[in-house]
């Protein structure tokens, strides 16, 4: 239950409270001494980084993978050379994950909840009115042509023709910055106050009545702006840079788990494709295609372990808010205030609407050359989310936080 700053505009507005009996229960860690929280798991292999697999399994815990490990392509529209898609499992998530296409449905559809879905309070998702981009971070106009590349479309808040920058203002706060950078800072800040202050960051960091098991935005807000707040032409903005490898050394928000430019069997750069962030596409990528419409990682070691940041963020988050108000904050996020309700009727999902695929029933499958919008099969004939989950409505009724105004590029 995350609210927002009263100055942005909901479109549709759901507050998740528990009962009485639970608040009248709530135990910060707090005026005891001595008390010490955990540290979080360290993967040696990865430059002493948090052990994300196992952060984000136990909140999200998987299907069993099949025996043979998960599907493996030799190249970007390739060969299957080894492996078997995984059997759902009730109330655990897919190990084997290749597109965002089924986020905030029904785990059992293969897919992880939606940004909106975890209350990811940077998001500034644009509404479900049945327009390109529904639900996304990209603001097409409501009248959009079909054919409109949605990528070209604006986020709300960047910086004016700078790029990995987004402004503050007093309307929005900071505007639209990807998962990978509060993720980066809380961890950052775990570490450093985890072991020297538990009682004063768990008390500062959550209020269990306004924000459940998620860390107040007040706090991320600085955080974030303590670690990547920059002066630029006189203004503080979050500046920061993506979330890779620079020159074999980790960058300030480093997340190895999006596996961005993986090689194909043949030793090909971006699986034999084209990468637009941890997206492969075909080669050359469809005119117009937004590139979240191509596939995650299909090549390699690790094809299928992408897993979303804003993922690892709200498993990180009911990681330490279990250590903080364990009587309140179960491990599991279906389990918990932040997963309450999650996913009870799909005519509400926060899911995008996809566009048209060569293979409608294929989660590796590339969009359709030419492009098409919106995908005709749906949940009912494939496995990708079309204007069905409308039911004929112009408003998909979402629950979550929308900027409802006019976005400008």
């Amino acid at each position: 239950m995350r609210f927002s700053s009263p100055s942005i505009l909901l479109f549709v507005a759901i507050a998740i409270s528990a009962n009485g009996e639970q608040e009248s229960n709530i135990r910060i860690l707090k005026g005891k001494k001595n008390n010490k929280l955990k540290p979080l798991p360290i993967n040696d292999a990865d430059f002493d980084e948090p052990l994300w697999e196992a952060i984000i399994e136990r909140a999200f815990p998987p299907w069993k993978v099949p025996d043979d490990g998960c599907p493996t392509y030799d190249k970007v529209e390739g060969t299957l050379i080894s492996g078997s898609f995984p059997t759902p499992e009730k109330n655990k998530f897919n190990p084997c994950y290749y597109t965002k296409a089924f986020a905030g449905l029904d785990p059992s559809k293969g897919g992880y909840p939606s940004p909106i879905d975890t209350h990811y309070p940077y998001e500034f998702a644009a509404p479900f009115l049945g327009q390109p981009g529904d639900g996304s971070v990209k603001h097409c106009p409501i009248d959009s042509d079909s054919t409109i590349d949605v990528g070209s479309c604006p986020k709300l808040g960047q910086c004016p023709g700078v790029k990995d920058c987004a402004v503050i203002t007093d309307e929005y706060g900071i505007g639209h910055i990807p998962p990978f950078v509060p993720l980066a800072a809380v961890k950052n800040a775990y570490q450093a106050l985890s072991r020297s202050q538990p009682n004063k960051m768990c008390a500062d960091w959550f209020n269990y009545e306004t924000d459940g098991c998620n860390i107040k935005k007040s706090v991320l807000d600085e955080l974030v702006l303590d670690q990547f707040g920059e002066d630029l032409d006189g203004e503080t903005v979050v500046k920061f840079p993506p979330p890779i490898l620079i020159d074999g050394v980790p960058s300030k928000t480093y997340y190895r788990l999006e596996y961005i430019n993986e090689k194909s069997a043949y030793g090909e750069d971006c699986g034999g494709g084209t990468c637009k962030g941890p997206h492969y596409c075909s080669d050359p990528a469809v005119e117009n295609v937004w590139g979240d419409f191509c596939p995650y990682v299909m090549v390699g070691e690790n094809s299928g372990q992408y897993r979303h940041p804003h993922v690892a963020l709200a498993a990180l988050e009911l990681w330490i808010a279990n250590q903080c108000m364990p009587e309140v904050c179960p491990k599991r996020w279906l389990h918990s205030p932040n997963g309450q309700d999650y996913q009870t009727d799909p005519l509400k999902s926060t899911s995008i609407t996809w566009a048209e695929m060569k293979d409608n029933n294929d989660p590796v499958s590339q969009p359709k050359d030419p492009y098409e919008w919106p995908n005709t099969a749906g949940l009912e004939d494939g496995i990708f989310p079309g204007k069905d989950l409308y039911a004929g409505k112009s408003v998909k009724p979402a629950p979550g936080m929308y900027v409802t105004e006019f976005v400008a590029c």
